[in-house]
């Protein structure tokens, strides 16, 4: 979807909004993960929702090939812990707490730091995080984890379902954010922010 990365932009971390069970939502998931060439790509998973081979499924169904790195931080027991051998020994973290964003933050800087090339991540989703920690400490989590990408030179999407939260904590979230790409109506409705900050 090259329109996409064109309305984008330079927009670094973008919120990703469609009601979970909306369909094209991995489609544009995994078209935000493909910054460049596949082989060339870094993507980490955050998943409080699929398991790691769900993940790469998603990929491998858009792409020839695998991303040149990848991990996957499984977060909670709802996304499953099955590794099937499809994907990579040593490429999937576990965070067994929802609400352990500090060893969440601790797993993502470990994967991006000293990487070089495109970083590509997937938060999925702040939807799932809210059940876990309140909407303050959400947002100061995502606060940090956006800076912490950022400053890797990661290019990073987190999913939300918009129809599960009331309009002060979509709006409140959005504020975090350079750009969103919304998927509600069926459509795709992109928006971004400038000047980037």
């Amino acid at each position: 979807m090259p329109e996409l990365k064109e309305q984008l932009g330079d927009a670094a971390n973008i919120l990703l909004g469609a009601p979970s069970m909306s369909q094209g939502t991995e489609g544009v998931c995994v078209d935000l993960l493909a910054q460049g060439p596949s082989e060339d790509a870094s993507v980490l998973w955050v998943s409080f929702r699929k398991s790691a081979s769900q993940c790469l499924a998603e990929w491998r169904g858009e792409h020839d090939v695998d991303p040149g790195s990848y991990g996957v931080i499984v977060v909670g027991d709802t996304a499953g812990t099955e590794d099937d051998g499809e994907v990579e020994p040593g490429a999937v973290q576990h965070i067994s707490n929802p609400s352990d964003l500090t060893g969440i933050g601790i797993k993502v800087g470990e994967f991006v730091s000293g990487r070089s090339g495109q970083i590509v991540v997937c938060v999925d989703s702040l939807t799932a995080l809210l059940q876990y920690v309140d909407l303050e400490t959400a947002y100061e989590f995502v606060h940090a984890l956006t800076g912490q990408l950022y400053s890797a030179g990661a290019v990073s999407h987190f999913h939300v379902d918009p129809t599960a939260h009331d309009r002060e904590t979509i709006d409140t979230l959005l504020s975090l954010f350079d750009a969103s790409v919304d998927l509600s109506d069926g459509d795709v409705d992109v928006r971004t922010r400038y000047p980037f900050e």
